[in-house]
């Protein structure tokens, strides 16, 4: 009775267990728009590139306080000793008494009116360097979006497969059932029921290494979004099976040289060495400035004998300079700016053959996959069309078990390329919205 009572409380236990742990589970169906959503707001890379942008732009702020004026402020305060003179040979000393308490205040103020468009070259290269801040993160958004998609497309055909599995165990089980109805009835031996047996472990096996690589992926994506470990993830096939490429080739290359960021990068890395040389011929031209200044000092040290009281002057003026070193330095500066300006060309050509050929192979890539698709359905019609056939002639014993596990294969091999080939079709449809910097 102990060991009953006992075995009856484990029993109760696991299955509150196990209960509480399915209760625990959280099923949720999201499109992949759905993940690219909420991975934009969770991903850890894409917060770190958006700071970057807020970066570049506080740093485009510090490059306009260069056209405010400048203006300084200070205050002294200083003990005074008493003046001592002597004659031309250090002779006959006198003590000449001095007001002992000194201060001073002073405010200067100065605007620089022209140095070639410095100022502006850097406001205009800190905008640009925002901008490019702002693609880079655009790009890394759409390698993060893709690199989820591929993982959201493998889950769809994880799920996929495992469906095709389960449909053939149940046909292999109602399959042995008639075999062992014809093994009742002396029609087949025991190996063909063991054979049938063996096809189904098989199955189940597959299965079950399926269930597996699910709930990896689903833990990645889990990670990837922010959600709590017990979250199930289910692709949702409806929005799925849209999705499709409408436009031509043309149009997908037209969108690609527009909205493709690394294209626009490279653009913009164009104008800002165009800036680059700018700013290197702005430092052969002088500077104009304009300066302003009052200050009030006392004692007044520049009378005999000194008189504590406070002196107020002023000026105000304009002030040009001339850097002459830039007569032989400058040039080999402006030599350098322009060797950058020509590789940033470069670059931009290197780019925009980069990107027409990335288009071309994904928009052939997914043409190709409709195609694979369209022979695989047409695979899964000939597969269960030969299996039916074949299982029909075994089950009247006109035909060997060897050709019904074959037909059987062919059937299961054919309906899993389908199924492949429709996740495969969809995947290189957002491989081809990257391409064209859509995605």
């Amino acid at each position: 009775m102990k060991r009953i009572s006992l075995l009856i409380c484990v029993s109760v236990s696991l299955l509150w267990y196990t209960s509480s742990r399915a209760q625990d589970t959280v099923y949720r169906r999201m499109s992949v728009e759905d993940v690219f959503r909420i991975a934009a707001d969770s991903n850890l890379q894409l917060k770190a590139a958006r700071l970057g942008i807020d970066i570049a732009r506080e740093r485009t702020e510090v490059a306009r306080t260069l056209r405010n004026p400048n203006l300084s402020a200070s205050v002294t305060a200083s003990y005074l000793g008493d003046a001592v003179v002597y004659d031309k040979s250090f002779g006959n000393k006198v003590k000449v008494s001095m007001p002992h308490f000194g201060n001073s205040l002073s405010l200067q103020a100065s605007q620089l009116l022209f140095k070639g468009g410095a100022i502006s070259n850097s406001i205009a290269i800190a905008t640009l360097q925002e901008q490019l801040a702002t693609l880079s993160y655009q790009r890394n958004a759409m390698d993060i979006k893709l690199l989820l998609a591929g993982n959201y497309f493998e889950l769809y055909r994880l799920y996929n497969q495992r469906d095709v599995y389960r449909r053939n165990i149940e046909l292999a089980r109602v399959r042995i059932a008639n075999i062992s109805r014809m093994y009742k009835e002396g029609m087949v031996t025991r190996n063909d029921i063991i054979r049938n047996e063996l096809l189904i472990t098989g199955l189940q096996t597959a299965v079950q290494q399926i269930e597996n690589n699910i709930a990896i992926l689903t833990q990645q994506l889990d990670i990837a979004l922010g959600f709590t470990r017990n979250t199930v993830i289910l692709p949702d096939s409806t929005s799925l099976l849209s999705k499709d490429e409408t436009e031509g080739l043309d149009k997908a290359m037209e969108t690609a040289m527009i909205s493709y960021p690394d294209l626009q990068s490279s653009r913009l890395n164009v104008k800002v060495a165009e800036k680059g040389v700018q700013a290197a011929r702005a430092d052969r031209l002088p500077a104009l400035s304009l300066s302003a200044g009052n200050s009030l000092t006392r004692p007044l040290t520049t009378v005999s004998p000194a008189r504590d009281m406070y002196s107020n002057g002023w000026q105000a003026g304009l002030g040009l300079s001339y850097n002459i070193a830039s007569l032989y330095n400058a040039p080999k500066n402006i030599q350098l700016a322009k060797t950058q300006l020509e590789q940033q060309r470069q670059a931009l050509n290197v780019q925009e053959q980069t990107v027409e050929l990335n288009v071309k192979t994904a928009f052939i890539k997914h043409r190709e996959s409709k195609q694979v698709l369209a022979n695989a359905q047409k695979s899964v019609q000939l597969a269960r069309e030969n299996f039916r056939i074949v299982e029909k002639k075994y089950l009247n014993q006109m035909a060997i078990l060897a050709d019904l596990l074959d037909a059987t294969n062919a059937k299961l091999e054919a309906e899993l390329q389908q199924k492949n080939a429709e996740s495969t079709i969809i995947y290189t449809y957002y491989q081809l919205k990257r391409a064209t910097g859509t995605l």
